[in-house]
């Protein structure tokens, strides 16, 4: 493989990733979706998007395999080709996360509906904002968008936790809907671990760009 053949593959990993996110952004709008509105056919919507997930997946880490194999590359170059084969995975469980999502939405809407705890919008909607700031950051390698993402974990935290509350009151006024409640529980745990995902694609994007470690210290820039 010539240097200039290299140059391409490594410029198309970028643009092959950047879409992976845009997918995985896809799957999680699509899972905060279901949650406000179940319907029975939010598995089967999220199934097919994972599909895709796990095609691109398989995709992309063989070719990054095969340029590593291949080109013995700089130490910059490095650093790209084994930070987007972790981003890869943890865009992968993202997605994984977002279609059991979708699942528990689906599962309700074929049992009884209960109502969503207040904050359940905000935190959807911060958590969509996360997994895209995680894509951006892949591409700029922003610190000051990387940073911005630990303050929106905290506030993810909160919402989170505010949520477990409200559910947690409806659990003990209406027992009859605890297995309801419970899917519900663990959607909402999905949709927080989702953004933190998002900010160890940050970290990985950041230690690309400026070759500093940053894991679970982003908020220290």
């Amino acid at each position: 493989m010539t240097a200039r053949t290299f140059e391409l593959e490594l410029a198309d990993l970028r643009r092959n990733l950047v879409a992976m996110g845009g997918l995985v952004e896809q799957a999680a709008t699509q899972a905060v979706e279901a949650l406000a509105a179940p319907t029975a056919e939010a598995k089967q919507r999220a199934g097919d998007l994972d599909d895709r997930l796990d095609a691109m997946q398989e995709d992309l880490e063989q070719r990054i395999h095969r340029l590593l194999a291949l080109q013995n590359p700089m130490v910059r170059d490095l650093r790209l080709a084994v930070s987007s084969l972790r981003i890869v995975a943890l865009f992968e469980q993202i997605g994984d996360l977002a279609e059991g999502v979708s699942k528990r939405a689906a599962w309700i809407a074929r049992h009884r509906l209960v109502a969503n705890p207040e904050p359940l919008s905000e935190l959807g909607r911060v958590v969509v904002q996360m997994i895209r700031e995680s894509a951006e950051a892949y591409v700029t390698g922003s610190t000051e968008l990387a940073k911005r993402m630990t303050e929106e974990e905290s506030v993810s935290d909160q919402l989170t936790k505010s949520c477990f509350e409200g559910i947690q009151v409806a659990m003990a006024l209406r027992p009859e809907l605890i297995k309801e409640y419970t899917h519900l529980l663990r959607a909402v745990a999905n949709l927080e671990h989702m953004g933190d995902l998002a900010v160890l694609i940050a970290e990985e994007a950041i230690f690309i760009h400026s070759g500093k470690n940053m894991s679970h210290h982003l908020k220290d820039l």
